[in-house]
């Protein structure tokens, strides 16, 4: 929920930025005004996508009672709170107590609207729009036949403020983002570790590259969502990516190969490109946001304690301990629909890594997945794991993981 805590005197544009956010992200969570002379108390457990805007002109006077209710907000979501300060004075001015540490978002003209700058950033904390100064796209391709277009891409993505990662780009300074005289690989699996997505130049001899393989593969160890962007030649009738590892992703972007050169994409096409990726970007956040949340509230609320063990890679313990018995769990919250093959693989890997556990959990998102497709995920490890989707954990958990078979 978005909760907009409106200072004395500024109701009318609280109903104005309400009704600019119900525009923009067309209802899909929920925004509720607050006075902050007379706030009433939060009612609503505690959600990963809670936003609480603070909209003052005096933050002298804004009151205890308004800095109380962010007080109480704070304390009851543990350090993971969601907080913007508005301010509407003429002039800056730090924002009211309870918020005087983070940084306040002035409204000015183009703070306005639908697509202003308040409802930008609101979108871009929560996953609803993507920030370009949030984004680092990986831009693998073979040049062969796809410098062209990775190139253009490249150009245009950066237009938009997305820092898009080009071994050939060239920098400021008139050299390539990989220095002559630097490792690739190292160069390489660098930027990928940076990244928060892999766009796929998907070109008839892409496959044929040993780096964009390695960088395939790389992607998959590091559970970075991948969109392939698969060129076909007019008379070639397959469609989706041409790497085996990729098949399984459902999720692609089609288009014809340009055939003369220099190969180039037209406006709608950089356009479509940029909005994909925009789009999985926001799913693949707000999952990830989303689904843990979900997964820690189950374990809490049964007297485990939780931890965090890495989030990049969203590994997680919770531990509960009682007179002559104590349970460790260590699971792995899966947040791609539906190849979740390279996240079983990672999740091995981490296991034979950590400290032993009584019970290893991989816990899946989106839609449940049948038998079969259970089965083919059972057969990429060898050590027992339930795999589960979040919904059946707190039946696993009252039965003392004992209600679903191990895989």
């Amino acid at each position: 929920m978005i909760a907009l805590l409106y200072q004395k005197g500024c109701l009318r544009i609280a109903r104005s930025i309400a009704s600019d956010l119900k525009t923009a992200f067309a209802g899909s969570i929920p925004v509720q005004l607050i006075s902050a002379e007379a706030p009433f108390r939060w009612s609503e457990d505690p959600s990963w996508d809670d936003l609480l805007i603070a909209l003052y002109r005096d933050s002298e006077t804004f009151g205890d009672s308004g800095n109380g209710f962010i007080e109480e907000y704070i304390d009851r979501r543990k350090g993971q709170a969601s907080l913007l300060p508005v301010s509407l004075a003429s002039k800056p001015q730090k924002p009211p107590s309870a918020v005087a540490g983070v940084k306040a978002l002035e409204f000015d003209l183009a703070a306005a609207g639908p697509s202003g700058r308040l409802v930008n950033r609101i979108g871009g904390m929560l996953g609803l729009r993507w920030s370009g100064r949030d984004s680092r796209i990986f831009i693998s391709y073979r040049a062969k036949d796809g410098a062209e277009i990775a190139t253009q891409l490249q150009q245009y993505l950066a237009s938009l403020g997305h820092s898009a990662f080009l071994d050939q780009a060239k920098e400021d300074d008139g050299e390539t983002m990989i220095l002559p005289g630097r490792a690739i690989q190292e160069e390489i699996d660098r930027a990928l570790e940076d990244a928060n997505m892999v766009l796929l130049i998907d070109t008839p001899s892409a496959p044929e590259s040993t780096w964009i393989n390695h960088e395939v593969d790389t992607a998959g160890s590091l559970l970075l969502p991948v969109l392939p962007i698969c060129f076909r030649a007019s008379d070639d009738p397959k469609i989706g990516p041409r790497f085996p590892a990729l098949l399984s992703l459902q999720r692609w972007v089609q288009m014809p190969l340009p055939e003369k050169a220099p190969r180039s994409l037209s406006q709608d096409q950089l356009e479509k490109i940029a909005h994909e990726a925009e789009q999985y970007l926001c799913e693949v956040f707000r999952r990830k946001c989303r689904v843990p949340h979900l997964v820690e509230k189950e374990f809490v609320s049964r007297g485990f304690a939780w931890k965090v063990l890495n989030k990049r890679l969203l590994m997680y313990q919770s531990s509960k301990s009682v007179p002559r018995i104590s349970t460790r769990v260590i699971s792995h919250c899966s947040v791609f629909d539906p190849n979740y093959g390279p996240a079983m693989k990672r999740f091995m890997a981490f296991l034979k890594q950590a400290m032993r556990c009584n019970f290893s959990l991989f816990i899946y998102d989106g839609s449940l997945l049948p038998t079969s497709q259970l089965e083919t995920i059972a057969g990429l490890h060898d050590e027992p794991v339930v795999i589960l989707h979040h919904q059946e954990l707190a039946t696993l958990i009252d039965s003392n993981f004992t209600t679903l078979m191990t895989a």
